[in-house]
């Protein structure tokens, strides 16, 4: 029931977040001030049968003269001047209560003295520390002004006291409110700072995370070149074979005596055309240089795709096993997934020298999938372990490797929630495991352990 309502009071075209925030409190107020003394007044004029005193008159048109003052600031702050509104109430209430107590005295007045504290409240909390002394100092000259009316009439000065001690009571609230006032705007000032700090550090984050994104890429895509540079070297021999087999063909069919032979010459020679094609356009493919598109694939499809280009990049001394059972399932970018393994045989091809046995072993790893790449090199060190995914990390000769390849594969695989890790013993080879997660997850259950060598 008091959403709406409270949701309407808030619904005002202030554009200071303070005021804002304060603007339904000031109107809640201004409707109690602006309702509750007609209301009063109205009782004590039909309802009560007591002769009115002197003086009661005029109060009771400072009164209702603060109540339609308060409506018109009601009226001000749903037109959005919150600050207007809240320094003519502030105003009209000085003056008001210098003249009611002016008029009637400082006795009259005493059992009104409470509501006095509300404007005090209004202007601390509203306004600020300068009006709040403002009203305190109003609320003081009434009294002086109310004590000096009684002096005047019977010429006694015994209210003294009673204007001494109400006057130091409003200063002890006055004390109180300011200090409560000044640590709520200091609160709510270093609040402000603090969201315009994280506003601006969100920003500059922002581009930051873009840069790395790009710088990312731009490494994802070097890395592609590297790789196509040492596929190239062995696609060589594939390609000279090709060409000598599309030559054969062709100066068959010209040596071809019969359509027969010279249609069977042109078709030779068509499929070799056709395979060097297809080995061109998977070069083309794997070094293009894409945004990441993370599908499902089976792993036993992209392994087998990419296998021509694996045996393409490690030695010819080097043997290399698949093991890559049907019906698993990742979700990955495929160019991306090419990436890594290829990187991965290369380092391992590097390390055995150009001999030994590469293995790709997939298992289902409870949690997810895991993708096993195993050598049978020399292993690696445990002092260099802890650090071979780190930028830079290399065991290469200086000149022959960026130290790079393992960085990256590791962002690609945290980046697509997957994960990398290093199995290894020191003259015993190396096996480095890739989790892939199951589709909305990223748990892995333990892999269980390879036997590097064959």
């Amino acid at each position: 029931m008091l959403t709406l309502p409270v949701r309407w009071l808030r619904n005002v075209p202030v554009a200071d977040p303070v005021d804002l925030r304060n603007a339904p409190m000031l109107q809640l107020v201004l409707l109690l001030l602006g309702g509750l003394p007609p209301v009063a007044w109205a009782y004590r004029a039909f309802a009560v049968d007591v002769p009115w005193r002197e003086g009661e008159l005029g109060s009771m048109a400072l009164s209702l003269l603060l109540s339609a003052v308060a409506l018109g600031g009601f009226a001000l702050v749903r037109l959005g001047h919150f600050r207007w509104a809240a320094y003519q109430l502030l105003a009209v209430f000085a003056v008001s209560v210098c003249l009611s107590y002016a008029g009637s005295g400082f006795t009259a007045q005493r059992f009104e003295q409470p509501v006095l504290t509300v404007c005090m409240v209004i202007a601390a909390l509203v306004v600020g520390r300068g009006a709040l002394w403002g009203v305190t100092a109003a609320i003081w000259g009434a009294f002086g002004l109310g004590l000096w009316t009684e002096w005047a009439a019977n010429g006694s000065a015994a209210l003294a006291v009673d204007g001494v001690i109400s006057a130091s009571i409003f200063l002890l609230i006055a004390v109180v409110l300011d200090r409560a006032s000044s640590a709520l705007r200091h609160s709510l000032a270093e609040a402000r700072a603090k969201g315009r700090d994280a506003s601006e550090a969100y920003v500059r984050l922002q581009g930051e995370v873009e840069q790395r994104r790009n710088v990312e890429q731009q490494l994802v895509h070097a890395r592609k070149i590297e790789a196509v540079a040492r596929l190239a070297a062995g696609l060589n021999h594939d390609f000279n074979h090709l060409l000598s087999l599309i030559l054969g063909y062709v100066q068959q069919a010209k040596r071809g005596q019969t359509p027969e032979k010279v249609a069977a010459s042109l078709a030779g020679a068509e499929s070799a055309v056709r395979k060097a094609d297809t080995l061109s356009r998977r070069l083309l493919t794997f070094s293009r240089q894409n945004d990441a598109v993370i599908e499902r694939h089976e792993l036993r499809g992209v392994i087998d795709e990419l296998t021509p280009l694996l045996r393409q990049t490690i030695s010819p001394g080097v043997r290399l096993h698949t093991d890559i059972p049907a019906g698993l399932f990742v979700d990955f970018d495929r160019d991306q997934l090419g990436l890594i393994v290829l990187n991965l045989l290369s380092n391992a091809d590097d390390a055995m020298a150009g001999q030994g046995t590469i293995r790709l072993i997939a298992q289902d790893a409870g949690g997810g999938v895991c993708l096993s790449c195993a050598d049978s090199g020399p292993g690696i060190d445990d002092e260099l372990k802890s650090r071979i995914f780190e930028p830079f990390v290399t065991t290469k000769p200086h000149g022959q490797g960026t130290g790079l390849g393992l960085a990256m594969a590791k962002d690609l695989m945290l980046g697509q929630g997957g994960d990398i890790a290093l199995e290894s013993t020191p003259g015993h080879g190396a096996i480095f495991h890739l989790n892939f997660p199951r589709s909305g997850t990223t748990s892995h259950a333990p892999v269980t352990a390879l036997p590097i060598n064959p």
